[in-house]
């Protein structure tokens, strides 16, 4: 549980973030992480810099959006490897947006985050067409067809 005056960490990083905020099950965040440094059947991986902080544990997306944004260099997306998104089928991340819009967070299993990290940060898409796409769960699962 965070007390209201621990502060998150993030470094400045033009990575995206993968910042874990869930400590409870440390081999469930080394399964996550390998599921995110493997290839797709086409050789798509996505490119995320792994924040295992401490002071991250139990952050909310809006406290991590917030300190991204407030660092010299970031991403336009931020990932968040919450306890959902190590227990529930497909890890299914948290995807923060980081632009001036602060749009509403959704979720992407973790197999096919390579595509709006890779997607986003290259501006191939825009945020508008992945939240599109997002099944009534919230829940980005690729692109279809």
């Amino acid at each position: 549980m965070r007390s209201n005056d621990a502060m998150v960490w993030v470094p400045d990083s033009t990575s995206s973030l993968m910042v874990r905020t869930d400590f409870t099950d440390p081999g469930a965040w080394d399964r996550l992480q390998s599921i995110l440094l493997s290839e797709d059947g086409e050789g798509f991986r996505a490119y995320v810099e792994f924040i295992d902080e401490h002071a991250n544990d139990g952050a909310t997306w809006r406290e991590l959006r917030d300190a991204t944004r407030a660092t010299s260099a970031h991403a336009s997306v931020l990932f968040i490897a919450d306890h959902s998104a190590h227990v529930e089928p497909d890890n299914p991340i948290q995807v923060v947006d980081l632009s001036i819009e602060s749009r509403q967070p959704f979720r992407c299993i973790a197999r096919e985050l390579w595509a709006i990290d890779n997607n986003l940060n290259l501006a191939n898409m825009d945020w508008e067409e992945f939240a599109a796409l997002t099944g009534p769960d919230g829940i980005y699962r690729g692109l279809p067809g």
